[in-house]
């Protein structure tokens, strides 16, 4: 099968797969997280702000518990009053007091610290000014202004805007497909990309999906973490199994 055709028929199966997965391992919509604690980010958007940060090196269950659980050890969220009375290092005290809230305390103190300050004094304290009536690019290049969100995380906060928050968001063509080790083994399974970089899996993604590639961030990762796993993939129950190449394929980077 030509490349094209494998990317249209990729495309159209991830298209039908979709509405059957929408609110699975959804972060606010789905089970991922138990309801105070969505209920806490639907509510503020600065606890979004601080989840997205979070969003590294550990599960993404665990990194969006940690505004809840960083409110409920503080006693407050407010930016203004922790900032005024701690410092990054006694916030990186809290986050390392076990149960850890995060697998590397002093760099999320360091980053949500900051973060705090900057929506403070640019956002006048509401994070949510980072995204209403913007753009899909504007709101990218926004996230990206934050130490600690990557180009992969801005685009994946702007999908979580549209997908689990339903904002509006014009010009979606903008909003990449997230670079994640569950979706960039897949692309190499099914040959979409004959090498794993970054380049390569944004390019195939916006053939397959023109007007919105990062939609395609959720078929995709649902897939990597159900099904497509390192050791011992579920390969009959995976949605993709026709089109998967996983033998010979060579895949260390990923593991």
């Amino acid at each position: 099968m030509e490349l094209l055709e494998q990317e249209q028929s990729i495309g159209k199966v991830l298209h039908e797969y979709l509405p059957l997965i929408k609110t699975e391992n959804s972060i606010l919509k789905g089970n991922l997280l138990p309801v105070e604690k969505k209920e806490f980010i639907l509510r503020n958007s600065n606890a979004f702000l601080i989840g997205l940060i979070s969003d590294q090196s550990v599960k993404a269950e665990l990194a969006w518990s940690l505004p809840y659980r960083l409110f409920k050890r503080i006693g407050s969220f407010d930016f203004k009053y922790i900032t005024e009375n701690y410092t990054i290092d006694s916030l990186e005290q809290i986050i390392k007091a076990k149960p850890s809230l995060h697998r590397y305390p002093n760099r999320m103190a360091t980053f949500i610290y900051e973060a705090m300050l900057k929506i403070l004094k640019e956002y006048k304290s509401d994070a949510s000014g980072i995204w209403n009536n913007e753009s899909a690019d504007v709101i990218i290049n926004r996230f990206e202004e934050f130490k600690g969100i990557s180009h992969k995380k801005a685009n994946l906060g702007a999908l979580l805007l549209i997908r689990d928050l339903g904002k509006n968001i014009t010009n979606k063509k903008e909003i990449d497909i997230a670079y994640d080790v569950h979706i960039r083994r897949i692309f190499l399974r099914t040959g979409l990309v004959e090498k794993d970089t970054e380049n390569n899996v944004l390019q195939s993604a916006r053939r397959i999906n023109k007007e919105f590639p990062g939609e395609l961030t959720t078929s995709f990762w649902t897939i990597g973490r159900k099904y497509c796993h390192v050791a011992m993939p579920i390969c009959e129950s995976c949605p993709l199994n026709k089109y998967c190449k996983k033998i010979g394929v060579e895949e260390e980077a990923l593991v």
